[in-house]
């Protein structure tokens, strides 16, 4: 009776290995993903081209160079040289210009120059995308936050707007940009190169800088902290780290409540193997919360059988808000299998996996009837002809009963939606399995495939290409 357990757990663990190599192609919560997103989407590749084109401004008082030095304000721009990487030109006589066949840079800062006074302007990848670059002002605001961003690139951080613009500096930039108008009221005799050059205005750049990056250091201790709160399987430390409302974008039943229960049971029954937690970039936002691109993997071992439970990577975009004095995981943090490895992932992306959970869960139990649910009626594969729903489920049928995996490997390339109803997920995989009756291995090669889903009726299917068979293709066309 005894070996009779034995026999049925491992032909249970056997078919639970086998649900997920039928679905290999189409899990897209597990294995490592080549998805490629960022803080910022669709950046312009190196050797792109932009015209970019505004306006000097500048109503302040200034130190003329006429014979008869006075303060006065500005009323012809035509002296000052625009330059941004190899271009130039000059602006007009109301301060318009012009810029033309700009080669595309990650690091572009515009300068205004006249004599002793400079401007500038940092122009990011973001506004070379999204925003209106037929109207760049040049002002003494942009100035100061392109002096901040140039010395926080000396000290190694690439600081965004965003990161400059945080609440807490307003008082620093306030005193530069007030230090950069009176710069432009001495004399050109006792500047030495331009005004934005001066010893004093160098030194406040760098000090705000360096009290940027030093709130990068501390998000990135706390994420820190996060990691080893993980390995060390310290429930305490974890739920202090997690903010009270934490959420999911893609999932509305995360929070809180949810994500400390989830962690309290897999500490109990799991060890982490490995865990690495890297932060590959952080913006951060208004109302004290930033942005911080993390790339986490675990290798997650059962400690009753050491068996591996999971071996997954993660991408996302984790929200972090300082909440009294403690910087906190407000949202968007993967935990659960059916939450996304990829970055920016959307609530239809949460339903694609909540299925595909269903259908592993089906698997398992051996439930053709749930299999059946997930399965459109219109299935079928371009490359098969006989592919049918029908048949699909035969073959999970007689797979339950034949064969054992020894090997299962994939991963999820992208996951794209063509339509609001479509969903096309590339993957790809390998499986080697043995056949229990005749002891002989069976091994599919790596296998490329693009499977496409449907929602028929409010509900996501299988609708197209899922190779299921080992005489199905092993590339995509």
């Amino acid at each position: 009776m005894l070996q009779r357990k034995i026999y049925i757990k491992i032909r249970r663990k056997a078919h639970r290995f086998y649900s997920i190599i039928l679905l290999a192609m189409i899990l897209v919560f597990n294995g490592c993903t080549t998805h490629k997103g960022d803080l910022t989407f669709n950046t312009p590749s190196q050797g792109e081209i932009f015209n970019i084109s505004g306006r000097i401004l500048l109503p302040e008082i200034i130190e003329t160079d006429s014979a008869r030095a006075s303060l006065t304000t500005l009323t012809d721009f035509s002296n000052f040289v625009v330059k941004a990487g190899e271009v130039s030109t000059h602006a007009d006589k109301q301060g318009n210009y012009s810029l033309s066949g700009i080669a595309f840079s990650d690091s572009l800062v515009i300068s205004a120059v006249s004599n002793k006074i400079a401007l500038l302007r940092r122009v990011t990848a973001d506004e070379l995308c999204y925003s209106d670059i037929s109207s760049v002002d040049i002002d003494i605001n942009t100035s100061a936050e392109a002096l901040i961003y140039q010395q926080g690139v000396l000290l190694k951080k690439d600081l965004t707007p965003a990161d400059i613009r945080a609440r807490e500096y307003s008082e620093l930039i306030n005193q530069l940009t007030t230090i950069i108008k009176l710069s432009m009221q001495l004399p050109k005799a006792s500047i030495s190169g331009t005004n934005l050059e001066l010893p004093e205005i160098k030194s406040v750049s760098k000090d705000i800088a360096t009290k940027c990056i030093a709130r990068d250091i501390v998000l990135k201790e706390a994420n820190t902290v996060l990691r080893h709160a993980f390995l060390r399987k310290d429930l305490d430390l974890v739920k202090l780290y997690i903010s009270p409302s934490f959420g999911n974008d893609w999932d509305s039943t995360s929070n809180w409540e949810d994500a400390v229960s989830y962690f309290e049971k897999l500490f109990a029954k799991n060890d982490f193997v490995t865990l690495t937690w890297e932060i590959l970039d952080t913006e951060f936002l208004e109302n004290s919360s930033a942005r911080i691109k993390t790339k986490v993997s675990a290798v997650i071992r059962e400690n009753v059988n050491h068996e591996i439970a999971c071996n997954k990577t993660w991408l996302f975009n984790a929200i972090w808000r300082q909440e009294g004095t403690m910087w906190k995981l407000y949202r968007n943090m993967p935990y659960r299998d059916t939450h996304p490895t990829e970055i920016d992932a959307d609530l239809r992306w949460g339903e694609i996996v909540s299925a595909h959970a269903e259908l592993q869960e089906a698997i398992e139990r051996e439930d053709l009837t749930a299999l059946g649910n997930r399965i459109s009626d219109s299935f079928r594969n371009a490359f098969d002809g006989n592919s049918t729903k029908n048949e699909l489920l035969l073959v999970a049928s007689q797979r339950f009963n034949k064969m054992d995996v020894k090997i299962s490997e994939y991963s999820v390339d992208s996951i794209k939606f063509t339509e609001t109803d479509f969903a096309e997920v590339t993957c790809s995989g390998r499986v080697k399995v043995i056949n229990i009756l005749l002891g002989k291995d069976v091994d599919s090669g790596l296998v490329k495939a693009k499977v496409t889903w449907h929602k028929e009726d409010g509900i996501w299917k299988i609708y197209r290409d899922l190779p299921y068979k080992f005489t199905h293709p092993t590339t995509i066309n």
